[in-house]
């Protein structure tokens, strides 16, 4: 237990278990991810149909455990730029139906370790769109530009939409009242929690915990009414429920739950319906 009486995250004493808690390359690999491979001989034209059929942009060419290179469509428009251009140099026809994959492939793909930061290996990627994870002999999987986008939108985004609720709540405040008015209002709805003397005035100064406070405190909703509309008990819940998020989130208490970033993502969603009425109802005032 920490001093706040929560119990802190479990963390088991094995090594690989502590680093999994790190973003390196085995972070990134689909769960679902199913390696599809062809061999060098198969053709562009259904190497091409393989591509389309799974929305990959590459596949890696293998025989046996071996991988020999790397297909895509990159690769593919490189080289059929290159062999019509010998051709025509040549005078001699170009059956581009006739070509393998083995004619059109990277023979030196790059392979990444499972144990790799991914970061390092963002400037093979932007280049190459992907690149392979394990060994020329042990193909473990493969990291595409997308797959890190992904990874780091699952990763990151409870933190921006709990910074975007902050910063709405925070604005919607002060469209509500002038700072003069928050005083006041703080010393009424925060006398219980502060002395006086220690008492925050500015919204920059307050807790996520003060805000609610604040807007849910029936004497002063008044000034908000306006502004979030509504039931006060109602804006009350939905702000109680985004702190208690909140708190997971931002204190590493424990993963967030699907029914949690749910919450998050629809109580944001929420939030930004308030700002955008508000904004609108302060134009038409100053129309």
């Amino acid at each position: 237990m920490d001093i706040s009486g929560e119990p802190l995250i479990a963390i088991s004493n094995d090594l690989t278990s502590v680093t999994k808690l790190f973003h390196r390359v085995n972070s990134v690999i689909p769960d679902e991810q199913t390696l599809v491979t062809v061999e060098p001989e198969t053709v562009v034209t259904d190497a091409l149909a393989l591509l389309e059929k799974y929305g990959f942009s590459q596949v890696p060419v293998v025989v046996g455990r071996e991988v020999l290179g790397l297909f895509s469509y990159q690769t593919f428009s490189r080289y059929v730029i290159k062999y019509s251009q010998e051709a025509v140099v040549k005078s001699r026809k170009f059956e581009l139906l006739k070509l393998t994959v083995e004619e059109c492939m990277d023979p030196k793909p790059h392979f990444a370790r499972v144990t790799d930061e991914f970061k390092a290996w963002f400037d093979v990627i932007d280049r190459c769109d992907s690149v392979l994870v394990g060994s020329p002999d042990r193909l473990l999987g493969i990291v595409t530009a997308m797959d890190i986008l992904r990874y780091l939108y699952n990763v990151a985004s409870p933190f921006v939409m709990i910074g975007e609720v902050e910063l709405a709540l925070r604005a919607l405040m002060q469209m509500a009242f002038d700072g003069e008015t928050l005083e006041a209002c703080a010393r009424i709805c925060l006398k219980d929690k502060y002395d006086q003397d220690k008492m925050p005035t500015q919204l920059h100064e307050m807790t996520f915990n003060d805000y609610i406070q604040i807007v849910g405190d029936g004497r002063v909703w008044s000034h908000f009414e306006l502004v979030f509309g509504g039931n006060r008990v109602r804006t009350r819940a939905k702000l109680e429920q985004l702190r208690d998020v909140r708190n997971v989130i931002f204190h590493f208490r424990r993963e967030i739950m699907v029914e949690e970033y749910e919450t998050l993502a629809a109580n944001r969603d929420w939030m930004l319906q308030k700002v955008r009425a508000a904004e609108a109802r302060l134009k038409e005032r100053q129309q």
